[in-house]
């Protein structure tokens, strides 16, 4: 590692993408944790935890931190243009090194934006193999979700393909299953940090099915931290979608007629607005 001797004494230094040279040292007393970008790391099983723990205690920390550096007012609602030092991968080792006080490297990496800082942090765990499959389906969904919001949305050969259809080959599952996944990402998205990582680590038992009803339930919390509130929701979800099934139907039957007519009928389209509203009234 690099030092440089000044009136402050010797520093350990870390190069950045850019080739310039960072005080390591500054840095790990500033790195800031983003509640938001930390989710997109699935928790470890207590099991991992303790293994990687007894791990890093026997041998140290072998891999760098991934440290991020941007104005503070790229993930903050502030115009701050305080630099801050946000860790994008290495959250559990972070932990462990700072909880024993294990010395560890900073490894810097340039990104434009906090949505493609996303989009990395969910590839880069995507890509591990020791997931479980609610971990996994909820960073495809999260993948999916940030491509129809324009960060990452399909280029080249697949332009023409919907975001699903290239997910789906992506990682050889249906487009429907991609879509589900959609849903359940924003489902555990209503509920608290510390809820979203017992469910993920299997902690907390809550069904994939219960948790994509989420994502259509009301939000009666700021988010949602115990699983009798998940069930209360989704009691009060069904009760109220049974009224507006007719009026469900009746909107398709509508539709349908509209398209055998061409999309010229003023008075289906008339009836249709009227049903839709209906619906609208029903939901709030």
């Amino acid at each position: 590692m690099k030092k440089i001797v000044n009136q402050f004494g010797a520093k350990e230094l870390i190069k950045k993408d850019n080739g310039s040279l960072v005080q390591q040292e500054l840095i790990k007393n500033q790195i800031t944790v983003i509640p938001e970008l930390e989710t997109l790391i699935p928790p470890l099983l207590d099991d991992e935890y303790r293994q990687l723990e007894a791990n890093i205690i026997k041998e140290g920390c072998r891999e760098p931190l991934l440290v991020w550096e941007t104005p503070a007012h790229t993930v903050r609602n502030t115009d701050d243009e305080t630099s801050l030092f946000v860790l994008i991968d290495g959250h559990n080792r972070y932990s462990i090194c700072t909880t024993h006080g294990i010395p560890y490297r900073i490894l810097m990496k340039e990104f434009s934006s906090i949505e493609d800082v996303s989009t990395f942090m969910i590839d880069n765990q995507l890509g591990r193999r020791n997931l479980t499959p609610e971990q996994t389906s909820y960073l495809r969904g999260q993948k999916y979700l940030s491509m129809k919001r324009g960060s990452g949305r399909p280029t080249g050969n697949a332009a023409g393909k919907r975001t699903e259809e290239v997910l789906a080959e992506q990682f050889n599952v249906s487009p429907k299953t991609i879509r589900t996944d959609a849903e359940f990402a924003k489902g555990l998205d209503k509920t608290s940090p510390a809820l979203k990582k017992e469910i993920l680590s299997r902690k907390s038992k809550v069904s994939k099915k219960s948790i994509v009803g989420l994502a259509s339930a009301s939000e009666e919390y700021p988010a949602f931290d115990s699983v009798e509130q998940i069930n209360q929701a989704l009691t009060k979800t069904k009760k109220a979608a049974k009224p507006v099934l007719a009026e469900v139907a009746k909107l398709k039957q509508l539709v349908e007629s509209l398209e055998r007519a061409g999309g010229n009928n003023r008075e289906l389209c008339e009836e249709i607005i009227e049903v839709a509203e209906a619906l609208l009234q029903n939901s709030d």
